[in-house]
């Protein structure tokens, strides 16, 4: 039986101590164990911590087993699971990271691919010569809206007007780059757009808080508008570029990866979701 908090001071005055010291504190539950999964790359053993999304999955005790592919892009989870299907030998994991994340962990050779977004009017691919590019698909990014676009939203002005709320994405991500640079076109403040510092991780992220009610709009590609049922207001068309380390093409695990890519199932399944132009998937840029 624990005492009234009345009862509690008053004997820990008596005492001369605190009600902490006289009762003890409760002993701190411990954090759930730390979900990783390991893979072997450039001859040594990576690791990285699984989120919420891994927890289904098995991680294997042997390196060699696991392949990670690194972007924000929804076309990297089907690539995965083409990858894993054609060699199931390999469990392809899908590391959701922003442009700069995955290009870094790539240079870094902390994962075997990474997918990164760029603008289609810049040059191909800006990224170390280290890496070799390769095209994945040409989608569009724009607004993600909740479906029948209840606040008529279609553009920046607008979601300022209405009060709209917004979930952003991290810096370093396409995604912010673009909504940042219509607030600037628009001439509107950061600090007037309830939700710009709420950041979620992933594209699909992004979605999900529209598609569940948790925002009013976010800047993403039109798969996502796609996968959840939103609507959609483009703002530019984007080049989604698959890429390795250099030399690394010969290794078994990027194989499987390349092979999925330029795959006739791959394509067709991407070209499935209307969003996606795959006339130049699988082929090398120079």
């Amino acid at each position: 039986m624990q005492p009234s908090v009345t009862i509690a001071l008053r004997l820990a005055r008596a005492l001369g101590t605190s009600v902490e010291e006289l009762f003890g504190n409760e002993p701190a539950s411990e954090p759930p164990p730390r979900r990783v999964a390991a893979a072997r790359i450039a001859g040594r053993d990576v690791v990285h911590r699984l989120d919420r999304d891994h927890l289904a999955m098995e991680p294997s005790e042997a390196p060699g087993a696991t392949v990670f592919v690194a972007g924000c892009e929804p076309a990297v989870g089907l690539l995965a699971r083409h990858a894993a299907l054609r060699t199931p030998a390999f469990r392809v994991l899908w590391l959701p990271m922003t442009n700069r994340e995955a290009t870094a962990a790539l240079v870094n050779q902390t994962v075997h691919a990474a997918v990164v977004h760029q603008q289609r009017s810049t040059v191909p691919f800006t990224a170390p010569a280290t890496l070799v590019p390769y095209e994945l698909a040409l989608t569009q990014e724009g607004w993600l809206l909740a479906r029948g676009n209840p606040l008529g939203i279609r553009g920046a002005r607008d979601v300022v007007r209405r009060r709209a709320r917004i979930v952003n994405r991290p810096s370093g991500s396409a995604a912010r780059q673009l909504l940042d640079r219509e607030l600037r076109r628009a001439r509107v403040e950061h600090g007037r757009v309830p939700g710009y510092d709420r950041v979620v991780l992933g594209q699909l992220d992004a979605g999900r808080a529209v598609a569940q009610g948790f925002a009013d709009a976010a800047i993403g590609t039109a798969s996502v508008a796609h996968v959840y049922g939103l609507d959609f207001v483009p703002l530019r068309e984007e080049r989604c570029t698959f890429a390795v380390a250099a030399g690394s093409e010969r290794s078994v695990e990027v194989r499987a990866l390349l092979d999925a890519l330029t795959s006739s199932g791959y394509r067709r399944e991407l070209a499935a979701f209307a969003s996606y132009d795959v006339s130049k998937t699988g082929d090398p840029i120079a």
